[in-house]
């Protein structure tokens, strides 16, 4: 996981390599990146999918590896959550690199099922904990044989990429890369 065309493996990763192709993110998780990030997410500022999506997006569109993903999926949000917040950052961020990129975005065909505590302030071991069984598929043909382009806004542990990952892998998708803002692995 990390930035640019880099083929390395973060140690997370080498102990135990995610069902994800590949991982992404604009920048790490700190500074000015984070700062706008929360705004985003916590202060309402939908205006900032706009610039983050173009950013997201650029990474997507020079990553080689990423290769010509047929569908895009936002990590959901669960019905709690989306309620309190009144939007979901991630689907903000899929639709506009999807409007960037000319991809389908397929919005509420992965469904987090039941509310989790909050993943911020877990360790490794109590967000996997946490996001068991959590996730499901509502219309598995849409994503049946694609190779699917996962977004989120940051990735830390990959707890969360990796419990989406798994519910589209059994669900027939080809493959899952994963484009997120930030992560907080170097």
């Amino acid at each position: 996981m990390g930035r640019g065309v880099s083929q390395q493996l973060c140690p997370q990763c080498q102990e135990e390599k995610p069902p994800f192709r590949l991982a992404r993110a604009v920048g790490p998780y700190r500074g000015m990146l984070k700062d706008v990030i929360l705004d985003f997410k916590y202060k309402g500022r939908r205006s900032l999918s706009q610039p983050l999506g173009y950013l997201l997006a650029q990474v997507v569109a020079a990553e080689p590896l990423f290769g010509k993903p047929q569908v895009i999926i936002p990590v959901p949000l669960a019905r709690q959550r989306l309620k309190e917040r009144a939007f979901n950052q991630a689907e903000l961020l899929a639709r506009e690199v999807g409007r960037l990129l000319g991809l389908k975005v397929a919005e509420g065909v992965l469904l987090k099922e039941r509310d989790t505590v909050p993943q911020a302030g877990l360790g490794r071991k109590e967000r996997w904990i946490n996001l068991k069984d959590t996730f499901a598929l509502k219309r598995a043909s849409i994503i049946e044989g694609q190779d699917v382009l996962l977004v989120d806004d940051v990735l830390t542990t990959g707890a969360t990429v990796t419990a989406c990952t798994i519910v589209l892998l059994q669900a027939g998708a080809r493959s899952v890369s994963v484009a997120t803002l930030a992560t907080g692995i170097l």
